[in-house]
């Protein structure tokens, strides 16, 4: 079969490897499509130790089951499926209590020694399917496991923000974007959406972000508290993972507010904590889902609650190089770049 290996720094190439075979528990997926994440750029740009070239990436995907292993239900072939990529133990005590995102012994398909769905077919355990309705378009398919991020990281919003929280968003890419949606489905009031590409920002705009601000033009904590008469919101999401988008969102908060953390761009952050602790500001950082989490966001891809297909590209296999030079150089408007082998 064909596969997208990660090659070298900045470079992936179409390779044949072996076809993979189910094992006991497992399925094999013919891959429908997969989206490029943010963690497989890091990947690409050589900048994560977890993905090393050799490595075929491709977490984000949805197929078709081609085959089943032993103790498998037979009937799952042909059906069209989600795949959740987050594997977990769950048998550790973080499984027990609940928190698989935080499994003591995870694995992610696509990371690590784990080929991806950046292939024509991959394994999958059979535990990790969603059997997926034919109505729902493909582009939008490949966003179940982004907006899982997402609805994980809006659930540790405190119930004491109020019952219409007020928000801002650093980082209009595809976390970003599905942050907002799912926000917006849970009732949170989403003031601004800072991002200083002006094409993501002009969607963010229209998928209902009441403001968005430019960065580079002005002085988006400034402008926050004035859309908010001068008091901040009460939950500041923080997407990107650079230093400054990171002390922002704490910038912006109303006293009491909780800054959301997810992106993991730069290690490091420096924070007043002075300021921080005089307004009892929370910092709660945010890492993946837990299988409810991931059932959540399916639920709201197959119930069409959101549209995101009309900003989702899905591109051949082979032009693989050609998709990850995009991201890197200019997305534009596109939530989601995908590979279709």
């Amino acid at each position: 079969m064909k596969a997208l290996f990660l090659a070298a720094t900045k470079k992936v190439e179409l390779r044949e490897m072996e076809r993979p075979k189910a094992g006991p528990g497992e399925v094999l997926v013919k891959t429908g499509a997969a989206g490029i994440c943010g963690s497989d750029m890091h990947g690409f740009f050589g900048r994560s130790p977890r993905r090393q070239p050799g490595l075929v990436m491709g977490h984000e995907f949805f197929g078709t089951v081609a085959e089943a292993g032993a103790g498998v239900d037979r009937g799952l072939i042909g059906r069209r499926v989600s795949v959740n990529p987050l594997v977990p133990c769950n048998a550790c005590e973080m499984c027990r209590a609940g928190r698989q995102n935080v499994c003591l012994d995870w694995y992610l398909i696509g990371m690590d020694q784990v080929p991806g769905a950046f292939a024509e077919y991959v394994k999958a355990p059979a535990r990790q399917l969603f059997p997926l309705p034919d109505n729902v378009p493909d582009g939008e398919a490949v966003m179940v496991e982004p907006l899982a991020n997402a609805v994980h990281l809006i659930s540790m919003a405190p119930a004491h923000s109020g019952l219409l929280p007020t928000a801002a968003i650093w980082g209009g890419g595809t976390l970003g974007i599905a942050i907002l949606c799912v926000a917006r489905l849970r009732g949170l009031r989403v003031v601004a959406v800072v991002e200083p590409n002006s094409r993501r920002a002009a969607v963010a705009k229209k998928l209902g972000a009441e403001h968005v601000l430019d960065p580079k033009t002005q002085d988006v904590v400034a402008e926050i508290r004035k859309l908010t008469g001068g008091h901040g919101v009460d939950v500041g999401i923080e997407a990107v993972g650079f230093p400054v988008c990171r002390q922002q969102s704490a910038a912006a908060l109303i006293r009491g507010g909780t800054a959301l953390l997810l992106g993991i761009d730069h290690p490091e952050t420096s924070f007043d904590f002075t300021d921080l602790v005089r307004r009892e500001i929370r910092l709660q950082c945010s890492y993946g889902y837990t299988p409810c989490n991931y059932r959540e966001a399916f639920d709201i891809v197959a119930g069409r609650r959101i549209e995101l297909e009309p900003w989702i590209d899905i591109v051949p296999l082979a032009e693989g190089q050609a998709a990850f030079d995009r991201l890197a150089t200019d997305p534009g408007d596109r939530v989601k770049i995908a590979l279709r082998p």
